[in-house]
């Protein structure tokens, strides 16, 4: 006899698998990222409305287990809240797919984590009413990073524990777990030098590295998580996001598909280019436009 689980989910991935079904993966609080395969679940209806999962959409479910595979067998579902405040925004949509590709691959199938689930739903809610996207996204990445137990240390030199320089530019290091002090800077450069030219690519550079401000900040929202975060500036949000998404990408192996929208205001210039080319068309006229020939066979 089939097993029933009851749980809720955020989607985070959609698939169609054939003419009436999706294979989805969702982030639960109890069983991590859980992947499930709805059947007929896009058969259109008597009205003729062809339904499937919506994206970024937070769900009821209620699945059966396989013995044979990771994929689960979704019976029921419910939309509980669809978070429509995205939609009226490129800026907060494309956030939101930040959040689903930071569940995609930190979260780990049949491990719990209530903790990520929780980050995940806040900020979701905070995009769709637009508030302090950056603040968000930042304390989302630190959510993230504490869910693995990766989370870099700022407080005190990673290799050694001994106290930070408390002004200047204190180096990085993602290989180490954190900031080092002036001693063990000076070591890895030395030790670097003897392999070869360049120093290492886990240390950063003396132009690119933190203010000791700025890990004292950072420090503080590690060591508190449940507390409502400061506001920031904007320029202080950025470098603490690139400082973490510099960690992260040591862990990973890899960049994450969003981070090319999400640093250096490219977003901001891609959406006055957009609504240039909108309003261009606009003026035109649509209908004005010339329409492609077919092609026809002679």
């Amino acid at each position: 006899m089939a097993r029933y689980h009851h749980t809720e989910g955020i989607c985070l991935r959609r698939l169609q698998f054939s003419n009436t079904s999706q294979v989805a993966s969702f982030l639960t609080p109890d069983a991590g990222r859980l992947s499930v395969i709805a059947k007929g679940v896009t058969r259109a209806s008597r009205k003729g409305i062809r339904t499937g999962f919506d994206l970024l959409g937070r769900y009821e479910l209620i699945y059966t287990t396989r013995r044979t595979s990771s994929l689960q067998n979704l019976t029921y579902r419910w939309l509980r809240e669809d978070f429509r405040g995205m939609r009226g925004s490129l800026e907060r949509l494309l956030c939101g797919y930040y959040a689903a590709e930071i569940g995609l691959n930190f979260a780990a199938e049949g491990e719990p984590c209530s903790s990520l689930y929780e980050c995940v739903l806040k900020s979701l809610r905070h995009f769709a009413a637009g508030k302090r996207l950056g603040t968000t996204v930042l304390m989302l990445e630190l959510a993230a990073l504490r869910e693995q137990g990766a989370v870099p240390r700022c407080d005190a030199c990673a290799a050694c524990g001994k106290p930070l320089p408390t002004r200047g530019r204190v180096a990085f290091s993602p290989a180490d777990g954190g900031s080092l002090c002036r001693a063990c800077e000076a070591e890895r450069l030395t030790r670097s030098k003897g392999v070869g030219r360049r120093p290492s690519p886990t240390l950063w550079r003396a132009r690119s590295r933190p203010r000791a401000e700025l890990l004292k900040a950072l420090a503080v929202l590690s060591a508190h998580p449940d507390a409502q975060p400061p506001a920031f500036g904007s320029q202080e949000t950025l470098a603490m996001s690139a400082l973490l998404r510099l960690h992260t990408r040591f862990l990973l192996g890899k960049e994450l598909r969003m981070w090319n929208y999400l640093q250096d205001q490219k977003l901001t210039r891609s959406l006055q280019r957009l609504r240039r080319q909108t309003r261009s068309r606009r003026e035109v006229g649509v209908s004005s436009l010339p329409r492609p020939e077919r092609c026809r066979p002679r």
